[in-house]
Order: structure tokens, then C-alpha cells, then sequence
């Protein structure tokens, strides 16, 4: 086996074109994860095409948070009722 001697210039020129593909094969690979997991997230997330909803899907209004309490509720002005 003949044993060549490398120059610099070679060496890094190999050295750059073997790092440049590495990254560019990350990029790729990260970014078809990314494109997928995009996608996923925004068709599990996006509202039904039902069109019976009044409101967006999830919301809930203010005074029914905790659903309907039992008896009676007290007025605004804080005196209860009779």
C-alpha cells in the first residue's frame, strides 16, 4: 500500500464537505420531524367542522365555570332572596 501525503487544503476541504453534509442531513431529518409534528399538533387541535356550535369549540361562559349549583343564588346586590 502506497502511503500519499495529504495536504492541508485537502484535508480541510474533505473535512468541510463532510460536515456541511452532516448538518444539512440534521437540518432535513429535524425539519421532516418538525414539519410532521406541526401538522399532527394542527389537525388535533383544530375545531370540528360541526356546524350545530354557536361559540368555538371549548369555551365555557364565565357564569357556568363550575356548572349549575344547587339552591338558590344569591342577587347582586348581596341580600339573598325569598
Amino acid at each position: 500500500m502506497a502511503e500519499t501525503t495529504m495536504d492541508n487544503r485537502t484535508l480541510m476541504r474533505r473535512t468541510l464537505i463532510t460536515v456541511g453534509a452532516m448538518v444539512g442531513a440534521c437540518v432535513a431529518v429535524v425539519g421532516t420531524i418538525t414539519l410532521i409534528a406541526g401538522l399532527v399538533v394542527g389537525h388535533a387541535v383544530a375545531p370540528s367542522s360541526d356546524s350545530d356550535h354557536s361559540g368555538p369549540a371549548g369555551l365555557v361562559p364565565a357564569a357556568n365555570v363550575h356548572g349549575s349549583v344547587p339552591g338558590t343564588k344569591p342577587s347582586p346586590l348581596g341580600q339573598a332572596t325569598k
